[in-house]
């Protein structure tokens, strides 16, 4: 699998503006336990960035280009970001990474 992890930092870097496409940014934050403008920071700053994955996906009849950027803090906690990009950057969904998960992952991505 290929790492996109540089194009990702790069766009990011690029737009200002980060959006959140659930309608509830309440229930993001109470499962991954972090405030919307932290997860804003976390990916502007992409200190953890572990793999990012290109996924292109139909969606509503189109293809779209989207990325799943893993982020690693330890061996037990992690957290995966759904990206898109066009004009800004569009948070599609956030969801925390377990150990079982991250020690499946870190296998494949090597």
């Amino acid at each position: 699998m290929e790492d996109w992890s540089d194009f990702v930092i790069e766009n990011i870097g690029k737009r200002a503006e980060i959006i959140f496409t659930k309608k509830d940014n309440a229930f993001l934050e109470g499962r991954n336990k972090i405030t919307v403008e932290e997860m804003k920071e976390e990916l502007w700053t992409a200190k953890c960035l572990f793999f990012t994955h290109r996924q292109i996906i139909s969606y509503q009849g189109k293809e779209e280009e989207r990325f799943k950027c893993y982020f690693v803090y330890s061996n037990t906690k992690g957290r995966c970001y759904v990206l898109r990009f066009n004009h800004q950057v569009k948070v599609i969904t956030v969801f925390p990474l377990g150990r079982r998960t991250l020690v499946k992952y870190k296998r494949r991505f090597k």
